[in-house]
């Protein structure tokens, strides 16, 4: 099930369909398919992804009244494929992309979902086709949710976890000091089915953590000769509170980010290497994608 969008233009625009299709081969970041009639977006941070196919003009006379009988527009057969049942974020992501897109082609957009015109190409206002997302999929989501099973996350977390994964790449490359930008978790807890967020933390490595559920930590010291590894989850929390000393508020657009310098003393190395573990994240639970949670739940 998705939502689906069909480009046109105004009959007195000379563009024409092979340079739709050479601006989306240029502009589209992520494009993942080497077919040269389709482009896919799929983001490996925030796990975001969507379609934009160049169709066959259609030849069945029922199809060609739905999205050819329009007096003053040119069906370019370029349609936006956008799945239902996932986080509001697959919206932040996609439609300032698909907005760019129809702006600087000067396109217009049949929205057959549009309960209020939908039988004609139109330009929307800003945000109107995010909000227009946004409402079929948490009322599809919440018509499904009990058949379907589905993973529930809180949208103020999700919406978090994906304005950092958004941004992290680019975090982490803007640093002029050795900093590590640990990148988010998503594990269901076998416990009580919860899903739970977390980050890693290798060996008191300096680093720059976003808030989490959870800890993953890994821990490296000598015993009797060898080198020991232990890996598990503690509380994100109880670490800051550990280390309340250690860990600084870190200055970016993205909120509530911690710091923690390693300074090299032999007194955090003792001090993390004492952090009492909890379960290792496979005893915890399974992972979780980023498009297989959703916002809401009856």
């Amino acid at each position: 099930m998705s939502f689906d969008l069909y480009f046109y233009k105004r009959k007195d625009n000379p563009l024409t369909a092979e340079q739709v299709a050479a601006y989306l081969t240029k502009n589209l970041a992520y494009n993942i398919s080497d077919h040269e009639r389709q482009w896919n977006y799929e983001n490996p941070e925030t796990g975001v992804y969507f379609l934009i196919d160049w169709n066959t003009p259609e030849d069945d006379p029922e199809e060609v009244e739905i999205f050819d009988g329009f007096a003053d527009y040119q069906n370019l057969n370029f349609s936006c494929s956008i799945n239902f049942f996932r986080p509001r974020f697959f919206a932040y992501e996609i439609f300032p992309i698909i907005e760019k897109f129809i702006n600087d082609l000067d396109l217009f957009v049949l929205d057959l979902q549009d309960s209020a015109e939908p039988n004609s190409p139109k330009k929307f206002p800003a945000r109107y086709l995010q909000d227009e997302w946004i409402r079929h999929n948490d009322g599809v989501t919440l018509d499904h949710f009990a058949r379907l099973n589905f993973e529930y996350l809180p949208v103020e977390k999700s919406d978090y976890l994906w304005q950092f994964q958004f941004q992290r790449d680019s975090l982490q490359n803007s640093l002029t000091e050795d900093l590590f930008v640990s990148g988010y978790f998503v594990l269901k807890s076998k416990e009580d089915g919860q899903l739970y967020t977390a980050c890693v933390w290798p060996v008191h490595i300096s680093i720059i953590l976003p808030p989490v559920d959870f800890l993953i930590v890994k821990k490296e010291y000598k015993k009797l000769f060898r080198t020991v590894t232990e890996v598990g989850l503690v509380d994100y929390d109880m670490v800051l509170s550990e280390f309340a000393d250690e860990f600084e508020d870190y200055p970016h657009e993205i909120p509530n980010l911690k710091v923690f310098r390693n300074t090299g003393a032999d007194k955090i190395k003792k001090r993390f290497n004492a952090l009492k573990l909890g379960k290792t994240a496979t005893e915890f639970g399974s992972g979780v994608s980023f498009d297989s949670f959703v916002n809401v739940k009856p």
